[in-house]
This record gives C-alpha cells, structure tokens and sequence, in this order.
C-alpha cells in the first residue's frame, strides 16, 4: 500500500517524539555533569578559603607570640634597670625599652587589622559554606530527578521506536533504502512538508516541480525535496 500524507505526517511526528526524548535523555547527564563540575570547583574554592583563613589566623598568633616575648623582654630589662650603677648603663636600657614599646605599639595595631581581617573572611567562609550546601543539595535533586525520570523516558522511547517501525510498514519496498539513508543522516528533520498550491517545501523553503507535487497527490512511492533531500508529504489542509 502506499504511503499517503497523513502515513508520512504521523510517521514525522513521531520521529519528532523519539529526537525529543532522546535529547532529553542525553540532556539531563551532560546537564548533571556540568553541575557536579560547578560543584567540585565551588568546593575547591571553599577549602582554598579555609586555608586563606587557617594562614590569617595562624599570623595572629604568630605575631601575639612575638608581642609577648617584647614584653617579657621590657619585664627583664626592667629588673635589670634596679642593678645598674652607672647613668649611660641606665639611659642605654631606657631608651631600649622605648624601642620595644614602640614596636610594641606598631605590632599591636598590625594585629588588630589582622584579627579584622580574620572576622571578615570567617563571616564570607560562612557564606561560601551555606552556598556550597545550597549547590550541593540542588545537584542532588537534580540527580535524583534525572534517574527518576530516566526509566521512563526509555520505556517511552522504546515504544516510540517500535511504532515507528510498524509505521515504515507504508515505505514502497524498493524506497526503504533510500528511506533508511535519508532518516539516519537528518534523523527528525528527514521529513518536510509541502505546500501544494505554493509547492514551497518547509524544509528548505525551495519551489518542488509540479510533476512532485503530482507524485505526492498520486502517493505512488516517496518524494524527496531535489533542493535539500527531505521525504516530503502534502500539508494537512
């Protein structure tokens, strides 16, 4: 029997549906893929914070240290002050002491800008660590998701395929090989339709000859666009 307009538009349309699914089907892993990488750099930058801050607050200490032992150095420049007998022995340590305090003084301030900092970046730590969450549980139920509805679109696209199968049933013997060739180089887009009274493929937007549009009207075997190739089928009125 051959294959009539409405044999070939139903046969699009499903061709259609199967593309889509299939699409959807390799969409939702390389979609995965791409958040679970946005997911790894967000927790790469996360521990590079933790680091930063584990360094800035390490300097703190390492400054305080070096505070107290300038004190503990006064404290015994002090006790050596009540020893001393001679007055350029005691100016001498005075004028030490001064130094150490205003060292002193100067590190005090470069430690408070320190512990400024510190607060700063654990309050945007805390941040980036909320953030990191978030991402993380939407990538899990962008997972979850996917493999819900993955059985299921392959359940449908396996009945998809199947009745595209039974519906090639319509292909003329002698154009399934042809049929076959232009379906796996264009996939969905193998089909257009056409116009008959402007006889414009929509396809490719050229003219068909009046003699294909005859053969289309005749539905006596497949008629393919001269300009792009497609299989084309009168346009549902």
């Amino acid at each position: 029997m051959p294959a009539t307009a409405d044999d070939l538009r139903g046969l699009h349309e499903l061709h259609r549906r199967a593309s889509a699914l299939r699409d959807r089907l390799e969409s939702g892993p390389k979609t995965l893929a791409a958040r679970l990488r946005g997911l790894e750099k967000r927790k790469a930058d996360l521990e590079a914070a933790r680091e930063a801050l584990k360094k800035r607050k390490a300097e703190v200490q390492r400054q305080e240290l070096q505070v107290q032992s300038q004190r503990t150095r006064v404290d015994d420049l002090r006790v050596k002050l009540n020893t001393v007998k001679k007055n350029d022995e005691y100016k001498a340590i005075m004028s030490e002491i001064a130094m150490i305090n205003k060292a002193i003084s100067h590190q005090e301030d470069a430690i408070l800008e320190l512990m400024q900092g510190v607060e700063t970046a654990s309050a945007e730590l805390a941040a980036q660590e909320a953030d990191v969450a978030r991402f993380a549980s939407e990538v899990e139920a962008l997972r979850s998701d996917i493999e819900t509805k993955t059985d299921a679109q392959r359940a449908q696209l396996k009945e998809l395929e199947a009745a595209i199968a039974e519906s090639e049933a319509v292909v003329p013997e002698d154009d399934r090989e042809r049929y076959r060739r232009t379906v796996r180089g264009k996939g969905d887009d193998a089909f257009a339709a056409v116009d008959p009274h402007t006889r414009a493929c929509h396809g490719c937007y050229q003219v068909a000859t009046i003699q294909a549009i005859s053969e289309l009207m005749n539905a006596d075997r497949l008629v393919y666009c001269k300009t792009c190739g497609r299989i084309l089928y009168l346009i549902e009125e």
